[in-house]
């Protein structure tokens, strides 16, 4: 896991939890950067809806709706598209996906819910992160420290428990 994909989805992360704890309307956060088109034979493109559904460390089951915006500015290595319940950033070259459900998780049941996923074809195969946001602090803080370079999702998965970080299991599914 690299360093700098654990802090951007901490600072992603971190607004947008503010924004949805509140009675404020919801805020999206589009980082700075210049838009430029998506490969065209890129897996995640704008205007798609992807369905994230998992089930939490504690046993929980979850589905969410994720419908991405119609422009993604590219930024880190990689695009990050506006979603209404939360940040979805796809990084091509380690082909991982991460969506996080900010604003429905902390209407529905209080906790927000990351998952982070390799691209598998038409889908996303990856690890559930669920908890309120200093909870989540402590899981990126220890994603920080998780080494290797996965080649396949069930690499991933098995990375992020042996670094004995807390997480369950999540499918991100293009929806057609």
């Amino acid at each position: 896991m690299r360093r700098h994909f654990a802090l951007a989805a901490l600072l992603t992360l971190t607004p947008l939890a503010a924004a949805g704890s509140g009675n404020a309307a919801p805020r999206t956060v589009t980082p700075f950067g210049t838009p430029t088109a998506l490969p065209a034979n890129a897996p995640v493109r704008p205007g798609q809806t992807w369905v994230m559904t998992g089930t939490t460390a504690g046993g929980e089951r979850i589905t969410r709706e994720l419908k991405l915006s119609t422009q993604a500015p590219e930024w880190d290595d990689g695009w990050d598209f506006d979603v209404e319940n939360g940040p979805f950033s796809w990084q091509p070259r380690n082909r991982t996906i991460f969506a996080a459900d900010v604003l429905t998780g902390l209407n529905d049941d209080g906790n927000i819910h990351m998952c982070m996923g390799m691209i598998e074809g038409a889908s996303a195969r990856g690890v559930l992160f669920s908890g309120d946001l200093d909870e989540l602090k402590e899981v990126l803080a220890k994603l920080d420290a998780v080494t290797g370079d996965p080649r396949t999702a069930d690499e991933f998965v098995q990375i992020i428990r042996k670094a004995g970080v807390p997480a369950g299991t999540c499918p991100l599914i293009l929806k057609r």
